[in-house]
């Protein structure tokens, strides 16, 4: 199907470009804070090793959502991607409720990730464990050396965590407006055809004709 104008074209185009961008960002923000989050670790890990301490740093529950919200955001950014190509360079409307569907799709995903995750960075913290031998090391002691290297097991006081839940709920919102208006163009298209062939039928009806009585034609037979 072929439209003669693609319908809601410029809200479209923006919130499609929206979402990309926070798309990336998002998957940005969550490949920087998994590789931080290593790196913090090992300098951990590091930093104990001449005492003869043996570290543990569990941070499951964020890393798992936080895995799944990166893959998400990197997942709307090349469909809101592809959803723009198809929209700048050509005006078949047929894909506008796959496009909708898969952006809708993506959207709910990514809010039903980002809940739990917010929830995590607010309100929890690594569980740390630290051993020298087999004696545990107190947590008065392990909070006194993380001050000292200048790091925190507790979520909401690391910027990148942060900086990785917080961004990508912009992508989720316009993600959300592109899935609306994506299904809206979708049902517009699908009934103006309907509309645009009655129109055509009304121009070829023929205009009434009106002749006066004295304008009569008159044939006239020859014998």
């Amino acid at each position: 199907m072929v439209a003669a104008s693609t319908p809601y074209k410029v809200p479209r185009l923006a919130a499609l470009a929206l979402t990309f961008v926070f798309g990336v960002v998002g998957f940005a923000l969550g490949i920087n804070a998994l590789v931080k989050s290593n790196n913090q670790k090992d300098l951990v890990k590091q930093q104990a090793a001449p005492l003869g301490a043996t570290v543990s740093i569990d941070t499951d529950d964020v890393f798992d959502v936080g895995c799944v919200v990166t893959a998400v955001c990197a997942a709307l950014a090349v469909v809101s991607l592809a959803s723009l190509a198809f929209l700048l360079f050509t005006r078949s409307t047929r894909t506008l409720t796959l496009q909708g569907l898969l952006l809708s799709f993506l959207t709910i995903w990514l809010f039903a990730s980002l809940i739990p995750m917010t929830d995590f960075v607010a309100n929890r913290q690594a569980k740390v464990t630290a051993f020298i031998g087999a004696v545990p090391v107190p947590d008065s002691l392990i909070q006194t050396v993380q001050q000292e290297l200048g790091v925190s097991s507790v979520y909401n006081q690391i910027g990148y965590l942060k900086n990785a839940v917080i961004l990508p709920w912009f992508a989720f919102l316009f993600g959300a407006i592109s899935s609306v208006l994506s299904l809206a163009a979708a049902r517009r298209a699908r009934y103006a055809p309907a509309a645009s062939a009655t129109a055509p039928a009304a121009a070829l009806e023929p205009a009434p004709s009106y002749k006066e009585k004295g304008d009569a034609n008159i044939e006239q037979v020859q014998v």
